[in-house]
């Protein structure tokens, strides 16, 4: 059976009020206020903003869909969890700030934020999956713990996802430290005799596993958190993964744990993909005026985690004329990895019916 993906128009030249009312129109009119009950502890997962990334969803963006969630008088959140690498989004004092300076605060919203996952990422929550990688994943306790969860998710590029969207937003944004750990753990990049010891991948390394020798930059493996910045900023082509074996064990970790984060919230998940800004590196990038790979095309939203990632690839595509990988100039990535394991573990299907709102 086809799975339900609603979607309506929009773009970064409405602004942020008008943004914020399509996502409310399309939230309307899928009878979404049907996944959530009174009382519910209510995850709003969003991506903060990395400063100085100035191309993340905004927070009065999604200010509609919050309104939505008090009127149903649920208790959201807005929710991120620690990221891996050295940022303003390391730790839950950190991060709190950050999100109160970009306004993901009580005072524009109306709603505070909580990370679901500790002081320091920590706090996480084993959960039986028993998929192809994991039989087990670890996720941010209350992610676990809340009754239902509402995503929004900024659709862009990856380095190694090669696409990130709703699937990424979950299963890497909801996962405890160890459990992104244990994702990127197949990622293990190197340094070839192309380098030219420029010393970019030194400089943005987050985990400072990298040195420069005397002919090319060295990669200390036991430091590596395989997050792929190295490969990002490398302008020469010297740093390397293995993308036939790697990309894909990390898309396919990347749907198990997804698959963790909404066990047990069957009915009680929406996920929104803003396919707007849309740049070839994921909002965790801390660089401005990151430039688009696509002209804005609107939101996507589904009850099914899998058909609204597909259902969005398949537009980007067909509106620009190339395929992801295209996109990226990464023609060994392909998107597909994520989408075809997500359905293949049962977490939905890419069979979908799409339908437009005015």
């Amino acid at each position: 059976m086809s799975s339900k993906v609603f979607f309506i128009k929009t773009a970064i030249s409405d602004g942020q009020e008008l943004i914020s009312q399509k996502a409310r129109q399309l939230f309307k009119a899928a009878g979404f206020a049907t996944c959530f009950k009174q009382g519910d502890f209510t995850a709003v997962k969003v991506h903060v903003g990395e400063p100085p990334n100035n191309t993340y969803i905004k927070s009065p963006c999604i200010k509609g869909l919050v309104q939505e969630l008090l009127a149903l008088k649920t208790k959201p959140f807005i929710a991120d969890t620690s990221a891996l690498y050295t940022g303003r989004r390391h730790n839950a004092i950190d991060h709190a700030i950050l999100a109160n300076e970009h306004g993901f605060n009580i005072s524009v919203l109306g709603i505070p934020f909580i990370a679901p996952d500790g002081l320091f990422g920590t706090s996480e929550t084993s959960v039986q999956i028993d998929g192809e990688l994991n039989k087990e994943v670890l996720i941010a306790s209350d992610i676990v713990r809340c009754q239902s969860i509402l995503s929004v998710a900024h659709f862009t590029g990856h380095p190694a996802a090669c696409a990130a969207a709703t699937l990424k937003t979950l299963g890497m944004g909801c996962s405890s430290r160890k459990g992104k750990m244990r994702q990127h753990s197949a990622m293990r990049p190197n340094v070839s005799n192309d380098c030219t010891l420029c010393g970019d991948c030194f400089d943005h390394c987050p985990a400072e596993a990298i040195t420069l020798g005397d002919v090319k930059a060295n990669i200390d493996s036991d430091k590596c958190i395989g997050c792929g910045e190295c490969v990002a900023v490398c302008r020469f082509g010297a740093v390397k993964y293995d993308w036939g074996a790697e990309d894909r064990i990390l898309q396919k970790n990347i749907a198990e744990h997804a698959l963790g984060v909404v066990k047990g919230k069957e009915n009680r998940a929406v996920f929104f993909n803003f396919v707007i800004s849309v740049t070839g590196d994921c909002d965790c990038f801390d660089r401005q005026d990151m430039s688009k790979i696509v002209d804005d095309i609107g939101i996507f939203a589904s009850t099914d985690p899998v058909a609204v990632d597909k259902a969005s690839i398949d537009i980007v595509q067909s509106r620009s004329g190339k395929t992801i990988p295209q996109l990226l100039g990464k023609d060994k990535l392909d998107p597909r990895y994520q989408i075809e394991h997500a359905e293949h573990i049962g977490l939905g299907t890419t069979d979908y019916q799409l339908i437009e709102i005015d």
